[in-house]
């Protein structure tokens, strides 16, 4: 077997010599022919190799192009090679478009280095790797369009076949590649968690997004084809192929970036289920892969999770509701409850899942009064300001469902939010307390004096205390400001910092403010500051006293 495969290389090799002659032939007729468009135009377009042999691996061959300007303003040139495989038995362009940027000057990066000459007829080359494996064993690798700019008005596109008089092709023989793409961890796929897996359908469509892993290690990833089947036998087919920009190495497939192109890939596919689709259950029942060879896999009811897919007429609910709304969140958390009733369900309400934001998650299961009124729990910690409910999802007991918020795409939106009793009230001192009043300079350095504030508990606690410390011009000496906790009694405490080595004895007053954790400020005995109010008491003294005379 072993003989007959390297026969049939050797005739498959023959052949394609004889193809080869026929475009080198082809390509000395064009010698002084031009792919002209405006004052742009391609003089001249070949292969350094017309024909190789990459059974044995890649192989990289040379490609040369001239670009002219009649525009003798222009100062530059950009544009794009496009490159792709033809197979000779179907007589058709399989796979990816390879496309390469190239600028002139640009000696350094991207793969087209510029060789030579001026913006008016410069010379490039790019080394193409022509891979090992292709559609069968006879494909030629065409450049099948250049595109010109050169930055001042002049641009053209040269298609295939104003490029074909260069016989700008390499005629390959190559590994056929015959096995399709690999799949692996189909699942739903959403961008906010936790994971909810219901869709709404009314007067408009919905969307739907799979995420996959595809591998190719042979010609590479191509393109596919997913298949989301629904109840009364309708589903939705949706086209994907993995895509690179023009302009960078960028890929993507789908809405995710990334990956070894072509090999490997994380696809995340939108499917959309269009207005009317049916309630109920949609999986995906089908993934067709193809290489970049056209090479087929196809898998049928792949391991993935289903959507639950509802317009919200089965199974309906009404008469939303948050209490307590306001809340005093400001020490402790608090706890709401989310109310309302529920239409049309069947064997009694299953689950109810409840999605918000900003630190009031859902704190429990739901539960069904004797009325009929659903409750779901909610927590509001002493973190969040406020927040929305985004989301409301309930199942019944028949796993119809009925989806509420913005979460959900075009769903009804009760427009339910939970707030905070307002803080309109800064912090309020009663009374001020130094631990000492007053050192000897030789202590200095060893002193430790605690600023005590006591001040009324009002709406929010206070979190933060600075401290301004004055000399007898009136001018700080020490300050400091920092987070702080209000006792039950109401007290906050800060230290004083005492920069021994730039105090001398004398007198120094003591100003403060506070600040509550609704940002409410207030100051008290600051200088020059018409903010501030009196010290409550009287202000604050603290004295070093000179004991350099009785040392």
């Amino acid at each position: 077997m072993i003989s007959n495969f390297a026969r049939g290389v050797a005739r498959g090799a023959l052949t394609l010599a004889v193809t080869a002659g026929t475009v080198v032939g082809a390509a000395s007729a064009a010698q002084a022919a031009e792919a002209t468009a405006g004052k742009l135009s391609i003089s001249a377009l070949s292969f350094a190799q017309p024909t190789v042999n990459s059974t044995a691996g890649a192989v990289a061959d040379d490609l040369t192009f001239t670009v002219k300007n009649q525009n003798q303003h222009a100062t530059t040139v950009v544009g794009h090679v496009t490159i792709r495989m033809h197979d000779v038995a179907q007589n058709a362009y399989i796979g990816h478009e390879q496309v390469v940027q190239f600028s002139y000057g640009n000696t350094c990066c991207g793969p087209v280095r510029y060789v030579s000459g001026t913006p008016q007829e410069s010379t490039y080359t790019y080394t193409f790797v022509v891979p090992q494996y292709a559609s069968s064993s006879a494909v030629t690798w065409d450049v099948t369009k250049i595109t010109l700019d050169d930055g001042i008005g002049d641009s053209a596109t040269f298609g295939a076949a104003k490029l074909q008089p260069f016989g700008a092709s390499i005629a390959t023989t190559a590994l056929p590649d015959t096995s399709g793409p690999s799949l692996q961890s189909v699942s739903l796929y959403q961008n906010s968690a936790p994971m909810r897996p219901f869709v709404y359908v009314g007067a408009g469509s919905a969307e739907v997004v799979y995420s996959f892993d595809v591998q190719d290690w042979q010609s590479g990833f191509w393109k596919g084809r997913i298949k989301l089947a629904g109840p009364a036998g309708q589903s939705v087919t949706t086209q994907f192929e993995y895509t690179t920009s023009d302009w960078s190495t960028g890929a993507s497939c789908g809405i995710f970036s990334g990956g070894s192109a072509p090999y490997q890939f994380q696809c995340g596919i939108v499917s959309t289920l269009p207005a009317g689709a049916a309630a109920g259950n949609w999986r995906v029942a089908q993934i067709t892969l193809f290489s970049n060879s056209g090479a087929q896999s196809t898998y049928k009811n792949p391991q993935s999770q289903s959507v639950t897919v509802t317009s919200d007429t089965t199974l309906s609910a009404s008469g939303f509701s948050v209490s307590p709304n306001p809340v005093d969140n400001w020490r402790n958390d608090v706890t709401s409850t989310l109310t309302f009733t529920v239409t049309g369900a069947t064997k009694g309400i299953s689950a109810v899942y409840v999605d918000t934001d900003n630190g009031c998650p859902q704190w429990g299961a739901a539960s069904v009064a004797a009325d009929g009124t659903v409750s779901v729990p909610l927590r509001m910690y002493t973190s969040s300001d406020g927040c929305t409910i985004t989301g409301i999802a309930i199942v019944d007991g028949a796993a119809n469902a009925a989806v509420y918020g913005s979460r959900y795409l075009n769903a009804p939106d009760p427009g339910l939010s939970i707030s905070r009793i307002p803080d309109t009230t800064p912090p309020h001192a009663t009374s001020a307390t130094l631990s000492q009043t007053s050192v000897p300079f030789s202590q200095l350095s060893s002193t430790y004096v605690q600023l005590t504030i006591h001040a009324d508990i009002l709406t929010a606690p206070i979190n933060g205390v600075g401290y301004y410390m004055y000399d007898a011009n009136g001018n700080v000496v020490s300050q400091a400001f920092g987070g702080t906790g209000q006792l039950a009694d109401g007290s906050v405490t800060t230290s004083l910092w005492l920069p021994y080595w730039q105090l001398t004895p004398g007198v120094y007053t003591i100003g403060f403010d506070l600040t509550d954790a609704g940002g409410l400020r207030s100051f008290y005995g600051l200088i020059g500051d018409p903010r501030s109010q009196p010290v409550p008491g009287g202000p604050l003294v603290f004295t070093i006293t000179d004991d350099s005379a009785a040392a």
